[in-house]
């Protein structure tokens, strides 16, 4: 029954989109309506993103199997993970013995390490003011286009335009071809309201509050889990590191994430320690795009490693980008320090997600993505689906190799997982066909699934005396 969760995951999605269009990006879509019909036990069903391909004949990730035969008396550094996502339930039975914690820094009104950020002891909320924080924004389009109407809606072509203005003209007509009935309303500006920052000074950043729970709080709970959730404590699940502290940096809401907060919550992480960033979010309209890629630029500077979903539309993303996307403004240059991820399935008939975005020139990976069991607010666990699960599982096995081979930077970290995966060398169902077969290197440049298995044995020869 497993190989038909990805068909009822596109379901899902395509009321997602009839519904709450938010929730097509950023929440995990729930499959867990299948699991008493899987033909293997529950357990297993529950962490088949763990399993092995030789081992079990899934298509997971070999952690336990990398447990059991390469970790096994050795000791582990702790890594540092930041989630860039909705919040997290700190107070969640299996994820607080491994949060981030600000050792410089006292839970209050100030700013005891002096870095800006008041109370920060947990993380920080880019999406916050004093008296509270953002829940609910609208989509990009929506913005972009609301924003550029007066200057824009009279015009039939960017004849007569200076260059800047032609390039702002383009984002404004492109962000007119998304919008939906939906999106057909001035939008309200709930993010204006409350934080109430300068958002067009990249260096006004110290706006925000340390409250990192409360909706959407749900997603980045999963996501964090999935990362880190503690080991072998016989509660819910397993994370897949075993030595992490989790980092929370809010800057999703429900809706699109603003570049600002992104940039700044990326700039955070680096700058407090993390040295890897998970970003299970996305848009396909960027405005302060140079925000964010001064900011990837910045963490590939410092070394850190950057872990990007693909999205869930089932869209080729080398025409049709979903941002942050791996490259930079100019040229067809990629970042060093990113890997971008699509969503995969346990079993060959339904290897790929119906719903992930694909390209075999950004997607670097895919990795198991369906059904993937854990954390969730109020101490519960549930399986959830998207690139957003994905994501998590790449950095968890990022920061399992950073963990017991620290001297290995953040590039040879990413070379090691892109050359380290399961090939996948028959056809598979390209996503949103139904029917079509295509070789998996076209829908991402390794061609295979992700392999801790693999990664960790091939760090052990690259690190070899």
């Amino acid at each position: 029954m497993l190989q038909f969760i990805p068909q009822l995951a596109e379901i899902f999605v395509s009321c997602g989109r009839l519904t709450k269009n938010y929730m097509k990006k950023t929440i995990g879509l729930m499959v867990g309506l299948l699991l008493p019909f899987l033909g293997f036990a529950q357990q297993q069903a529950q962490n088949w993103h763990l399993r092995s391909i030789t081992e079990d004949k899934i298509y997971g990730t070999g952690v336990i199997k990398a447990y059991a035969e390469l970790l096994k008396g050795k000791t582990p550094k702790t890594v540092i993970v930041a989630v860039l996502d909705g919040g997290i339930d700190t107070l969640h039975e299996d994820l607080r013995a491994n949060l981030w914690r600000n050792v410089r820094e006292k839970p209050g009104n100030l700013d005891v390490d002096g870095n800006g950020y008041k109370g920060d002891v947990l993380g920080w909320n880019f999406l916050g003011g004093p008296d509270g924080q953002v829940t609910t924004e609208v989509t990009e389009q929506q913005r972009i286009y609301f924003k550029y109407r007066p200057l824009f809606e009279k015009r039939q072509n960017e004849q007569g335009l200076k260059k800047k203005d032609r390039q702002l003209y383009q984002l404004w007509l492109k962000s007119k071809s998304l919008l939906t009935s939906k999106d057909s309303v001035a939008p309200v500006d709930y993010r204006g309201k409350q934080v109430k920052d300068d958002y067009m000074n990249i260096k006004d950043r110290f706006y925000g509050n340390s409250n990192l729970i409360g909706d959407p709080y749900f997603h980045g709970t999963h996501v964090a889990g999935i990362i880190g959730a503690v080991r072998g404590n016989d509660k819910g699940m397993d994370g897949i590191a075993d030595a992490v502290q989790l980092m929370g940096i809010r800057v999703v809401p429900n809706g699109d994430e603003y570049d600002k907060d992104v940039a700044l919550g990326i700039r955070y992480a680096v700058d407090n320690g993390a040295q890897i960033i998970n970003m299970s979010f996305g848009k396909k309209l960027s405005p302060e795009r140079k925000m964010v890629e001064d900011a990837i630029k910045y963490a590939e500077k410092k070394g850190v490693l950057l872990i990007n979903a693909a999205g869930n539309d089932g869209v080729n993303v080398d025409s049709l980008p979903h941002y942050p996307t791996p490259f930079y403004i100019k040229g067809n240059k990629k970042f060093a320090n990113m890997i971008t991820v699509g969503a995969s399935g346990a079993t060959a008939a339904a290897l790929v997600a119906p719903f992930s975005n694909y390209g075999d020139q950004t997607v670097d990976v895919f990795a198991p993505g369906v059904g993937i069991y854990s954390t969730i607010p109020g101490n519960k666990y549930k399986p959830l689906s998207g690139t957003s699960m994905a994501t998590p599982v790449v950095a968890g096995i990022a920061a399992l190799i950073k963990s017991y081979y620290p001297q290995l930077s953040a590039k040879r970290i990413k070379f090691i997982i892109e050359q380290s995966v399961t090939k996948i060398d028959f056809p598979v169902i390209k996503p949103k066909s139904k029917s079509q077969k295509v070789a998996m290197t076209e829908l991402c440049t390794t061609g295979g699934i992700v392999n801790a298995y693999n990664a960790l044995q091939m760090a052990a020869e690259m690190t070899k005396p």
